[in-house]
């Protein structure tokens, strides 16, 4: 069985996947071997405008899905390693939001559910180490 790398690597990665595509808004659910996203490209607009587009839709072409296996996210996260460390210093970029989520989660020793990216506020389901179900949003 392979070794599992940390949510906060993981994460980081599909941070990183969605920089490179110019989304900010996101849904991320995590199934055994792979992560599922819903995602909506960056575009001109208000913060309301662009939330508003994600949860209608309706075929938009800006709105997409696509999936990401964990060992696309293993084969990633080696060569990132390889390559200079980034700065930390821009906290609103998705990679770095995502990593410290993944950190938060590896801390908790959590089972990570799902999250929703937004511009200015995020939710998280994962279950803690007691095998309870929890629910955060931050803003």
């Amino acid at each position: 069985m392979a070794i599992k790398i940390s949510y906060e690597e993981e994460l980081r990665v599909i941070g990183q996947t969605l920089e490179s595509k110019g989304i900010s808004i996101c849904e991320i659910t995590c199934l055994p071997e792979r992560y599922v996203i819903h995602a909506v490209a960056n575009q001109s607009g208000s913060a309301s405008k662009k939330l508003l587009g994600f949860l209608r839709s309706s075929g938009n072409s800006e709105t997409y899905s696509f999936t990401l296996s964990s060992a696309e996210i293993k084969r990633q996260a080696e060569l990132a390693k390889r390559s200079t460390s980034e700065s930390l210093d821009n906290f609103r970029r998705a990679s770095n939001v995502l990593a410290t989520v993944g950190a938060y989660l590896d801390l908790k020793q959590a089972e990570f559910f799902e999250l929703k990216l937004r511009p200015i506020s995020l939710s998280l389901w994962y279950r803690d180490r007691t095998g309870h179900e929890q629910q955060e949003d931050r803003a």
